[in-house]
């Protein structure tokens, strides 16, 4: 997710890149034609769109407006928020999309310059934000008066708004090249503590700061008391070990998961999956970063079969998972700009999996297998010992929120193309269903993989989170996957409508949806869980979710009891918040 072109195009204009691209046959953007229904089929479908789940094409737009204040949010009458919630809920994604008078419009909801809604939770008081994060992306379309967006490669192409034409010129490819190197620090994906250890203020008068992240090396520094930018990046700092130009790294990454990774004075070590460009071509790399800022290599794997996209991979105590899918970046600028990053990818056979021992950085499994497996989002992985005659045998599993296919991802159909989303019910009716559960389970003994879907569950979904999903230290577990997932999904309850969204509890151990939310025009964020520290389940806790509600176009907090999806207490901001992706839960 979010925009790739600082990465893509420097690799493209260094020439590290290109050589390494399996070659293929062009295919040229093709705009989404003229309705396929019949007038009378319009005016019945216009009809029902006024009843239920309406203004969804709202919750896409842009949304200028900004809260740079705390502000208090009064809770609705009736709700509760338990007394363990206490800390800052804080959502990343996009806000503008559009320069009208330049007729510039982004077509993917990826690629909006980046906005942050920041909740404070204390004493079950709540108070909000809504802020851009003032990089030098976004001060270049400052600089424009919001007339005109800075030039480069987006996941999607960037259209004249006129005709819905990808922009395209010799001009503009010099151009999004010089931007790309210089200024592009857009990092609407994720937000991610570096310093978990350290709380909002602590007897140093340090600063402590949290980083707003895509999947490149950019990244956004901020004030977490303030909200305010501090400061952008467009590379990171080279790791202990690099030996090339650091070319993607991860959206999503992870604490050590090792059970003496207690939090303290030294802090947590991060870990992400990286990809780096060198003179013997890409390859993939596992990093270690300290709270202090210091990173190191792992280990390093090459990939002799084009650059890949990895936008989250796995962790347990003693193993990552890396899972290579079956597609390969294509840095030919003309296809960049014609198509975007994500449909502009090319196929290979197979699917990679890399298993790398943490401590030695040894690669203890790497294996092609080919069956196709198609992601966005890893959801847990578990470190399973099968020793039963002793042999010390032990199977790393990760589980995946995946696709048979790579439509979601790649396709006319990929998720959320804005032209198309946009568009009306019609045309997000054609959009992908969702993922599905998906294990791949490495036994590290005899060295085979297994792939295990989960097709009783019939839900699709997307944006994963168990209770678990940033934990560390004494909180990790790594002998088993956790049984309950929580994540939002389109189609709701078997609904042919895309736009019936909800927000559902799964039991993995009886593959099914267990409990779930659905509200007549309430479109859901990704949940995000805080345990309750008295409880004695896995599923004691409570969901934050930022919901918009279509028919008061308002965003509101939900705050749901975790073990039955009930809602616990809704919290009106008056504000409208943009659909979103990730997000941190930072307790004090």
């Amino acid at each position: 997710g979010g925009l790739l072109q600082s990465s893509v195009f420097l690799a493209a204009s260094c020439g590290l890149a290109t050589s390494f691209a399996p070659h293929r046959s062009r295919r040229a953007y093709k705009p989404l034609p003229v309705s396929t229904q019949a007038p009378e089929q319009q005016q019945q479908q216009q009809a029902e769109e006024t009843a239920t789940n309406v203004n969804f094409e709202e919750w896409l737009a842009d949304a200028p407006e900004e809260i740079t204040k705390w502000k208090p949010c009064p809770i609705a009458d009736g709700g509760n928020i338990p007394s363990y919630v206490e800390g800052t809920l804080i959502r990343n994604g996009g806000g503008i999309w559009t320069a009208p008078n330049n007729n510039d419009e982004f077509s993917h909801i990826f690629d909006g310059f980046a906005k942050i809604h920041s909740y404070k939770i204390h004493n079950s008081q709540v108070e909000c934000q809504s802020r851009f994060l003032q990089g030098a992306w976004y001060k270049a379309f400052l600089e424009k008066d919001k007339q005109a967006f800075p030039t480069g490669i987006a996941t999607g192409p960037v259209l004249d708004s006129t005709n819905k034409e990808p922009k395209l010129g010799m001009i503009r490819t010099l151009q999004a090249l010089i931007n790309s190197a210089t200024i592009f620090d857009n990092t609407p994906v994720n937000i991610w503590d570096y310093q978990p250890h350290m709380k909002e203020s602590d007897s140093s008068n340090k600063i402590k700061t949290i980083a707003a992240l895509t999947d490149a090396p950019p990244r956004t520094t901020i004030d977490f008391n303030t909200m305010d930018t501090i400061s952008s990046s467009t590379i990171n700092p080279l790791a202990s070990g690099a030996k090339g130009y650091e070319l993607m790294e991860t959206a999503h990454p992870m604490y050590s998961q090792a059970k003496m990774a207690a939090v303290g004075g030294e802090g947590v070590d991060t870990y992400n999956v990286a990809v780096e460009l060198g003179l013997q071509g890409p390859s993939v790399t596992v990093v270690r970063e300290s709270s202090q800022g210091e990173r190191s290599i792992v280990a390093s794997i090459p990939s002799i079969d084009g650059t890949p996209y990895i936008h989250s991979y796995g962790m347990s105590a003693n193993y990552a998972m890396i899972v290579l899918q079956p597609l390969r970046l294509d840095p030919s600028p003309d296809r960049l700009l014609e198509l975007g990053f994500l449909r502009a990818m090319t196929h290979v056979d197979q699917t990679r999996i890399i298993v790398v021992e943490l401590t030695s950085g040894d690669v203890v499994l790497d294996k092609s297998i080919d069956e196709k497996v198609y992601f966005y989002h890893s959801i847990s992985q578990a470190e399973i010992v099968n020793d039963q005659e002793g042999d010390g045998g032990v199977t790393v599993s990760l589980r995946l929120c995946a696709y048979k296919e790579p439509d979601q991802i790649t396709g006319e159909h990929q998720f959320m193309r804005l032209e198309q989303a946009k568009k009306g019910r019609e045309w997000r009716n054609k959009l992908h269903r969702g993922g599905k559960f998906c294990d791949i389970n490495c036994n590290l003994l005899d060295q085979s993989v297994e792939v295990d879907w989960k097709d009783e569950i019939e839900q699709g979904y997307e944006l994963p989170v168990t209770r678990y999903s940033r934990s560390f230290g004494s909180e990790c577990i790594s002998e088993k996957h956790p049984r309950y997932v929580y994540a939002f999904g389109a189609f709701a309850l078997g609904s042919k409508d895309y736009d019936n969204w909800g927000l559902f509890k799964f039991d993995l151990e009886e593959n099914k949806v267990s409990s779930y939310y659905q509200q007549d025009s309430v479109y859901l964020s990704e949940p995000i869980f805080v345990p309750n520290p008295d409880g004695e389940t896995e599923d004691d806790g409570v969901l934050l979710s930022q919901a918009y509600f279509g028919k008061e176009s308002e965003t509101k907090l939900l705050v749901f009891d975790a073990r039955n999806m009930e809602v616990m207490a809704t919290v009106p901001t008056g504000m409208r918040a943009p659909l979103d992706f990730h997000g941190a839960w930072i307790p004090n």
